[in-house]
């Protein structure tokens, strides 16, 4: 049998983190509970309309004053309204210049099997970083990527979040699975924004890839040097030393269009460089079919 386990419950303020709200303030009180698991519950929210919040772990729940620190161990599960962070540990950093030696958290560090699940996106990393004064976040670590109800994001090196602005940026072989178009490059930026006729829900806006950009599709594979997607009329617009790829056939310009409903690509033109010609390589059917 486990022994039990102290739960605090705090009176606190709140900070954002992907959306979701961290507690911190002065312990009001200590109780024994019988449970394998320690929890601590915001219910007197400092800001009119701000929902309650917790913080519960399997573990422990500590508040260590000589790194001026609050610590989660174990299972870690931050909640509040329709947001929830878990991880397996997670860290939060306060000043000490206000009064009670409180100060603000000014950095929240995450450990082990994240995953954040903001509506309408969920994230997924290692091992996480938020800076609360900037309002951004980093993830790396093995299988970094980013759910929605319409894309797969990955990245190979790292995920960032800016609460701002709403973007996510893969880093790091960066790749877009959306349907059937698969859209790789060396970093890509996706930007959230209010979904068409719900002003409560994020819908992804566009998307802006740079660097060995590729966007595959069932009929062909489209290169360049950079490319941007626009979710509201589902086009992709690439530029930069543009080649199209259908079976052995290879067009080359100098920009692209593509649509994504109708399947029809535009090939254009440019004066960047060469004779300002679009040019295209066709081969003969085989005959064989």
């Amino acid at each position: 049998m486990l022994s039990p386990l102290r739960r605090t419950v705090f009176s606190c303020m709140a900070i954002a983190v992907f959306g979701t709200w961290l507690c911190y303030g002065t312990a009001a009180r200590a109780e024994t509970v019988p449970e394998t698991a320690a929890t601590a519950t915001a219910t007197d929210a400092q800001t009119d309309g701000q929902q309650p919040l917790t913080i519960s772990a399997e573990h422990a729940l500590e508040w260590d004053r000589s790194h001026s620190r609050y610590i989660a161990r174990g299972a870690v599960e931050v909640r509040q309204g329709d947001t929830a962070v878990f991880a397996d540990r997670m860290y939060a950093y306060y000043g000490t210049g206000a009064a009670g030696g409180m100060g603000n958290i000014s950095r929240i560090e995450m450990e082990g099997n994240i995953r954040v699940e903001s509506p309408p996106y969920t994230a997924y990393g290692t091992t996480g970083v938020y800076d609360v004064t900037g309002g951004k976040a980093t993830l790396i670590g093995d299988n970094l990527k980013i759910v929605t109800p319409g894309e797969v994001i990955t990245a190979q090196n790292m995920l960032e979040y800016d609460r701002e602005a709403q973007t996510f940026t893969a880093n790091g072989g960066a790749r877009v699975v959306r349907g059937q178009h698969v859209l790789d490059a060396e970093n890509l930026t996706a930007q959230f924004g209010k979904a068409k006729g719900d002003t409560d829900k994020l819908a992804l806006k566009e998307v802006r890839a740079r660097g060995n950009v590729v966007l595959s599709t069932p009929r062909e594979k489209i290169r360049g040097k950079a490319a941007v997607y626009s979710a509201a009329s589902d086009i992709a617009v690439m530029t930069g030393g543009i080649s199209i790829e259908q079976g052995q056939n290879v067009l080359h310009g100098d920009k692209a269009q593509m649509d994504m409903k109708t399947g029809v690509s535009q090939l254009i033109a440019g004066g960047s460089g060469g004779d300002g010609r679009v040019h295209g390589v066709f081969y003969p059917s085989s005959g064989k079919n």
